[in-house]
């Protein structure tokens, strides 16, 4: 705690970013999953009560899917028959299966017949993962987390006027339109959409190949339905001590690991065109889905970190000159911001696609004074830049030697207050590539400290390339500071081979232990390489 808030307190203006940080605070374990009624295997009401933060997994390939978030603690489960009159449902065509925190709900009706309507009621503290073929996928409220997937058929979200959201839409062949105010991130596009509805909060991911995504108010007369008062659950007695606040109170939390990862040729040329079949996804071993798939195309959310300390502070007007080409490499819907650091950080320019405000920004860059706190500098910009953008396609681009003050010919009574155990812990559990540009100013730095020098800088260099293995980045070599505009167009191009994969863990027990991840490809001679791995919370 003390370290952060030495952070806060050194990063100066980023304290004014606040909300996202509290939301994503890691809760008390989760309880066991112990149904406190047993589930009837009938089709027409089937009802189970779920502990808070569970996932419900819902496929329905054949049909429609119908959820409405209500401020209850069971599921209630409907089906009928899907579009055209049939024999009515069986229930051997509903299946459901219980895990620990987790409910999977399938439909299998035979190939005689039409498919399977469902209609589900699921708790507020619910994760959704909705899949359908041919019917329309239609959620009414909102819900902890959402990813919504539909081919022919088309997504409905009905959002309440006091939702809090953070939203990413696309559809491949169809149009993504909202009709409620929300904010809106990148360059316009009828196709796909990156926003935040209120304050930002809850993520809700939606995909469609030839259906539309529409985003609209949610009916007056559906948010009474959807928000009833919670009731005692069924078969409780009747002097059985109940609150109506049961499971009210919840720190919202996504369980969704979200990887970058960059495809080439064996001799680095960007492979394009991949869908989500051609990716095989392991964690320790073990295969598991992809919910969400990010192309090339999808933008980017980048923070430039520039060192400013020693003998780079000489060296600032090529420094802007080459912030500014790098600015001028990213795609018009790509988000930038700048940070600058010597022993404090500097928040230059948060997150924006404004060209304009970030070109003016990097302008008034000024020399610094002070040391290298490399590490907090680092921290500070995982933890407060890129918080409001997680789950989001991040990369921080950082132009430094790495030599932070902790390190020869400095030692640990000078730098940051972070260790450096602490930022690789924090490297692992952040979902941005990161993507460090090694500035030598070795020579310099030995013959003004003497050779004691050069222990820190291997030390340096090897923190750096770990950092960046451990992200799916690599390393970078600018041998002076006028190098670094062919190390930004280098940069620029690895950011355009980047795919993004997001997965649920299939073991979703949080025992904090590391989990170790591969990406592979079905094409013949593709490399993959992405972060090697994330810790479960506990």
């Amino acid at each position: 705690m003390k370290q952060a808030l030495h952070l806060l307190a050194g990063l100066g203006i980023w304290c004014l970013l606040g909300g996202a940080v509290a939301r994503a605070q890691q809760p008390p374990p989760a309880p066991a999953f112990e149904p406190r009624m047993p589930v009837k295997r009938y089709f027409d009401d089937t009802r189970a009560l779920l502990p808070p933060k569970s996932t419900i997994r819902i496929r329905n390939p054949r049909g429609s899917i119908r959820v409405r978030i209500v401020a209850r603690p069971d599921v209630v489960i409907s089906a009928t028959r899907h579009a055209a009159p049939g024999p009515p449902v069986r229930a051997e065509e509903v299946i459901l299966e219980e895990l620990p925190n987790q409910l999977n709900l399938a439909t299998d009706p035979p190939e005689t017949v039409t498919g399977v309507d469902l209609d589900v009621a699921v708790p507020e503290s619910a994760y959704l993962r909705l899949f359908s073929e041919v019917g329309t996928v239609r959620v009414e409220g909102l819900p902890a987390g959402l990813i919504a997937t539909a081919y022919q058929g088309n997504i409905e979200l009905c959002l309440p006027p006091d939702a809090d959201a953070d939203v990413a839409w696309t559809s491949v062949h169809g149009s993504v339109r909202a009709e409620l105010p929300l904010k809106r991130f990148g360059t316009p596009d009828d196709r796909s959409l990156h926003g935040q509805v209120g304050r930002g909060g809850a993520i809700l991911v939606a995909q469609a190949d030839r259906g539309d995504i529409v985003a609209m108010p949610l009916p007056p007369e559906a948010e009474s339905r959807a928000r009833p008062t919670l009731q005692r659950p069924p078969g409780a007695a009747a002097d059985e001590p109940f609150s109506a606040a049961e499971g009210s109170d919840v720190v919202l939390e996504s369980t969704l690991v979200m990887l970058n990862a960059v495809i080439t040729t064996p001799n680095g040329t960007p492979i394009r065109g991949l869908q989500p079949a051609d990716f095989v996804v392991l964690e320790d071993g073990e295969p598991q889905e992809v919910t969400y798939f990010g192309t090339l195309d999808t933008p980017f959310n980048l923070v430039l970190l520039l060192d400013l300390s020693g003998s780079t502070r000489e060296k600032l007007q090529v420094i802007r000159r080459a912030a500014l080409g790098f600015l001028g490499a990213l795609r018009a819907e790509d988000r930038m911001a700048v940070v600058t650091f010597s022993d404090t950080a500097r928040l230059i320019c948060p997150l924006t696609n404004d060209r304009r405000k970030l070109r003016e920004r990097i302008d008034d860059i000024r020399r610094p004074e002070g040391g290298t706190n490399f590490y907090d500098a680092l921290a500070g910009t995982i933890n407060s830049v890129l918080r409001d953008a997680r789950g989001e396609r991040n990369a921080v681009v950082m132009v430094t030697d790495g030599m932070d003050n902790v390190l020869p010919p400095g030692g640990p009574d000078y730098g940051s207050v972070t260790t450096y155990e602490e930022l690789r812990e924090l490297a692992q559990e952040c979902d941005a590539m990161l993507l460090p540009i090694y500035l030598d100013t070795e020579a310099e730095v030995v013959e003004r400290h003497g050779p004691r020098a050069r222990a820190g800088y291997a030390i340096a260099r090897n923190q750096l390339r770990e950092l960046a293995t451990l992200t799916g980045g690599r390393l970078f070599y600018a041998k002076t500071v006028e190098d670094l505009e062919d190390c930004y167009a280098a940069v620029a191009a690895e950011l355009r081979s980047v795919y993004s994969l997001g997965y649920y863990p299939k073991d979703a027990r949080r025992d904090g232990r590391f989990r170790r991840i591969q990406v592979k490809t079905r094409r013949e001679g593709a490399v993959a390489r992405t972060r090697r791995g994330y810790v479960m919370p506990k």
